[in-house]
This record gives C-alpha cells, sequence and structure tokens, in this order.
C-alpha cells in the first residue's frame, strides 16, 4: 500500500480533520483516562476513509489506536508535508511512543500512571491536523468550548480517576503487608 496526499478541496468548511483544540484534547483525554483520544483516533479515521473513499471501520481503527496510529499519523504527515506544512516528526517513532505509553496501563502502581501521558504523544500529531485544517477550511468551526456534558466528564472522570489511584495505592500497600507477614 502506497500513501498518497488526500485530495481535500471541498467548497464547504468541513476540515479534513477532526478540528478540536489542543487544550480540550489535553484535558479531556487526562479526564477520561484517554478515552476521548479514542474518539479523536474515531473522527479522523472516519474522516480520512470519507476523503481517501476506502473501506474499513474507524471503530475498529480508533479501538486498537495504539496499534493502528502508525496509519493515520503517517496519512498526516504525507497530506501535511504536501502541502508544505514542516512536519518535524516522525510517524514511526510517534506510534512507538504512543504505543508503548499506552500499554503502561498494565503496569503496577505508580507505573501504570504514565498512560495517561499518552496524550502527549498525540499532540504532535493533532497540532499537524489543526494547521491542515487552517489552509483546507480556515472559516470551519473549531471545537474549542467545553459543552455541558463535557464539564460533567470532567469532573466524574477526574473523581473516578482520583479513586482509581487511591484504590490501587491501598490495593499495593495490602499486598506488600501481606508480603511482609510471611
Amino acid at each position: 500500500m502506497t500513501l498518497q496526499p488526500l485530495d481535500t478541496k471541498s467548497p464547504d468548511p468541513t476540515p479534513p480533520y477532526f478540528p478540536v483544540a489542543r487544550h480540550k484534547l489535553i484535558v479531556m483525554s487526562l479526564a477520561t483516562l484517554s478515552t476521548y483520544q479514542l474518539y479523536w483516533f474515531y473522527r479522523n479515521f472516519e474522516a480520512m476513509a470519507a476523503r481517501k473513499k476506502e473501506g474499513g471501520s474507524a471503530f475498529w481503527r480508533a479501538l486498537f489506536a495504539p496499534i493502528t496510529a502508525h496509519g493515520l499519523f503517517a496519512q498526516l504527515r504525507l497530506d501535511a508535508r504536501s502541502r508544505f506544512i514542516t512536519v518535524g516528526w516522525s510517524a514511526g517513532g510517534l506510534a512507538v511512543i504512543y504505543f508503548i505509553l499506552n500499554i503502561a496501563c498494565f503496569l503496577s502502581y505508580p507505573w501504570w500512571l504514565l498512560a495517561l501521558a499518552s496524550v502527549f504523544a498525540v499532540v504532535p500529531a493533532h497540532a499537524t491536523a489543526q494547521a491542515v485544517n487552517a489552509i483546507e477550511a480556515p472559516n470551519a468551526p473549531r471545537n474549542d468550548r467545553y459543552s455541558t456534558w463535557n464539564i460533567v466528564t470532567i469532573v466524574v472522570g477526574i473523581a473516578l480517576t482520583i479513586v482509581g489511584i487511591i484504590a490501587t495505592r491501598q490495593v499495593d500497600l495490602l499486598f506488600q503487608q501481606l508480603e511482609s507477614q510471611l
């Protein structure tokens, strides 16, 4: 499969990539334990498939984003470079960093917290996507405000994250006590 620049010229103000503000991507990702990143991948895979007029499920690609991220990153990099946008990251390197940070969720406390940093591996690709959007659809609406549902999700998500951190710490301490008694 060879990558080719996508034709994104259209009269409507639909941006070629999911238009979300960087701060919203980071806040929502941290508050939802990276679930919002799956939504970001879903929206971008969906837009990419529509422009390329190809099959494939955006849902499954997003669900397995730690494995499929390279495809999106590579296409995004190609699209940006075809518009003379400087891209200072490697699709492969970014995909590897994203994958490693995602598998950190399987580590024990406190190392699983590294998985929350996976959003920062997405930020360079996101910035490039926004640069492409600025060229292709400069007047398109930006997704930079927090809806009521976003705020509720942030509050509940942060509360659940804090409970999760405390609970995993307590379980870790319990296992340490049991080990010391044996």
